[in-house]
C-alpha cells in the first residue's frame, strides 16, 4: 500500500473529527443565539413592567398593587442578571469550541497537504519508473534490429 493511501485513511478520520467539531461549534453558536434572544425578551419585559409601574404610581394605585409590581420587577431583573450570566458562559463556550474546531481544521489541512505532496511524489516516481521501462524496451528493440 502506498504511503499516500495510508495517509488518505488518516485524512478521512481527521475529516470526520473536523466535521464533528464544526457541528459542536454550530450547536454552541445556536445556543448562544437563543440565550441572547431570551435575554432581549426579558429586558423587554422589564422595560414594559417598569413603564406600567411608573403609570401605576402616578395614577395612585393601591399600595399592595404597587408593592406586588415592584417585587415582580425585581424578580424579572434577577432573571435578566441570570440570563446575562448564561449569555457570558455561552460566549465562552462558543469561543472554546471555535478553537477546538480550528485546531481540527488545521490538522486536517496539514494532512491534506501531506497527502497531496505524497501523491505527487508517487506520480513523479511512477512516471520515472515507466520511463525507465519504456527506455529499456526501446533499447532492447533497437539492439534486436
Amino acid at each position: 500500500m502506498k504511503r499516500s493511501s495510508r495517509f488518505r485513511m488518516l485524512l478521512k478520520i481527521e475529516k470526520a473529527k473536523e466535521r464533528e467539531e464544526a457541528r459542536k461549534f454550530a450547536e454552541r453558536r445556536q445556543a448562544l443565539h437563543e440565550k441572547k434572544a431570551k435575554l432581549a425578551e426579558l429586558e423587554g419585559y422589564v422595560a414594559e413592567y417598569r413603564e406600567r409601574f411608573s403609570a401605576m404610581t402616578r395614577s395612585g394605585s393601591l399600595a399592595g398593587q404597587i408593592r406586588s409590581s415592584y417585587e415582580f420587577i425585581n424578580r424579572l431583573t434577577d432573571a435578566v442578571s441570570q440570563q446575562q450570566q448564561a449569555v457570558s458562559d455561552s460566549e465562552r463556550s462558543v469561543e472554546e469550541y471555535r478553537q477546538l474546531w480550528l485546531q481540527a481544521k488545521r490538522r486536517m489541512d496539514i494532512l491534506q497537504k501531506t497527502v497531496d505532496k505524497l501523491a505527487h511524489e508517487e506520480l513523479v516516481k511512477d512516471g520515472k519508473r515507466e520511463q525507465v521501462v519504456a527506455d529499456e524496451l526501446a533499447r532492447r528493440k533497437y539492439q534486436r534490429s
